[in-house]
């Protein structure tokens, strides 16, 4: 039977919804699949992993145009992998962002593949999820229902096209596309000065949510001496996820630097899971995606 790895890295959660689509699918489909969410602690074990899988589905949020830091250190640390009867394993990228295939964001999977080439895999399949935004404004929410809505249709024409060993339409990378995100990689800088600057309220009580659900382990638990209550320190590998300061449940975790970059009503993912009573018609969507700037959600759309 077929064998299919899925490797994903999540920080607020959106990338994960993607991810168990795919792995349902391919189920239903009568693949044998394995899930792991990549973090800091669990690479080695999915590195191990790889070795003995026939292909490998690489999902990401999308980073400053780019992967996040963890997925490039991950790829660098992997085995060259064998041939299987004289062809090389194969491979799909889903890159996750808010905005779709636009300016800069063609151009986030291209390192990743780069690596995934490098070390064996023939990635015959790239695609881009949207979901909603989770990074300076929210996505209008009855938008944000209407990406999740149509998340399975759009991992099924990637599935198809993948089953077939085909490329999925994308647009192409320009060379802008490629300067912006060697631009972006600047962002890793600052990911750990924010990370090392969040704020932890009096609401905090100590129940290490933050600490077990940080990609980058960068959240450690420490008891105070005069307290003897446990409060988060954060050190210097953040990537810059918000996973911590939207996932915490006493909501006590806030940014001491960029403060721009999170979104003041949070992000409810949950909510944007559960269907309107009425859905919205196209024309209710087109209303509020007026502007240049949503056109990578409007094409996502087919609007």
């Amino acid at each position: 039977m077929e064998k299919t790895l899925i490797a994903y890295y999540t920080g607020s959660g959106s990338s994960r919804l993607v991810a168990q689509e795919v792995r349902d699918q391919l189920i239903a489909g009568g693949v044998s699949v394995e899930l792991h969410r990549l973090t800091k602690a669990s690479k080695e074990e999915i590195k191990r992993k790889v070795e003995v899988f026939n292909d490998l589905i690489l999902i990401y949020a999308v980073h400053a145009f780019n992967a996040p830091n963890l997925v490039y250190e991950w790829l660098s640390e992997l085995e060259e992998q064998p041939t299987l009867a004289g062809q090389r394993k194969k491979a799909m990228i889903i890159s996750v962002s808010g905005g779709g295939e636009i300016l800069s964001n063609t151009a986030c999977r291209v390192t990743a593949k780069r690596w995934l080439i490098k070390k064996g895999y023939n990635v015959v399949t790239e695609a881009m999820a949207v979901m909603p935004n989770n990074w300076m404004s929210p996505t209008p929410l009855g938008v944000s229902k209407a990406l999740v809505e149509i998340l399975p249709d759009k991992v099924n024409q990637w599935l198809v096209a993948y089953s077939q060993s085909k490329p999925y339409p994308f647009y192409q990378v320009k060379f802008v596309d490629r300067m912006i995100t060697r631009l972006g990689r600047l962002e890793v800088k600052g990911a750990r000065s924010f990370g090392k600057s969040i704020q932890v309220s009096e609401s905090c009580n100590g129940c290490g949510w933050c600490e077990s659900h940080c990609p980058a382990s960068n959240i450690k638990l420490v008891k105070s001496h005069s307290t003897e209550a446990s409060r988060p320190e954060f050190g210097k590998g953040c990537d810059f996820c918000l996973g911590c300061i939207y996932g915490c449940p006493q909501m006590a975790l806030t940014p001491g630097k960029y403060k721009f970059a999170v979104i003041k009503t949070g992000y409810p993912l949950e909510a944007y899971q559960h269907r309107p009573e009425k859905p919205m018609t196209d024309a209710d969507l087109m209303t509020l995606l007026k502007g240049p700037s949503w056109n990578g959600i409007r094409r996502y759309l087919d609007l």
